[in-house]
């Protein structure tokens, strides 16, 4: 009777704990549910940060019809049942303005040229949703609101 006991206690103690097992599955399910970090896309610059928030389309807040639009370093401003074809314009995001003229080191401007012709407006706001902007040098603002 004592050997069996022994022998009993031996095949116990060798085989594998069941316990011990699904404690290690369960550390290993905990370690994986761990939530992925998202990262945030890195860009060189403050003015490559804002030409990312520009991407997309942008409805005007005073008229429905009129939009723009900007894809990479592109900006088309269109109006609905209006073919414009050529008011494509390249994109330059700067702290100073084109040619040494006066700026506000606090302010960055949106550049837009099309061949000989330049377009300058001080960005007021730009968020995800909203876009404001002052024409340069006549002074009126021009607001935008994301479209959906």
């Amino acid at each position: 009777m004592r050997h069996l006991l022994l022998l009993m206690l031996l095949i116990i103690s060798c085989k594998p704990s069941r316990e011990k097992a699904a404690n290690a599955d369960t550390e290993e399910q905990e370690v994986n549910t761990t939530p992925a970090v998202l990262e945030e896309p890195v860009f060189e610059s403050e003015e490559d940060a804002k030409l990312a928030v520009l991407q997309g389309t942008w409805n005007s807040d005073e008229d429905s019809a009129s939009y723009l639009k900007i894809t990479d370093d592109q900006l088309f401003m269109g109006y609905e049942g209006v073919d414009t074809g050529t008011d494509t314009y390249t994109i330059t995001i700067a702290n100073q303005l084109p040619n040494d003229q006066a700026s506000n080191p606090d302010t960055y401007y949106l550049i837009l040229t099309q061949g000989d012709e330049t377009l300058t407006y001080a960005i007021d706001i730009l968020n995800e949703d909203s876009l404001k902007l002052l024409f340069l040098p006549r002074g009126n603002f021009l607001s935008y609101s994301r479209a959906q």
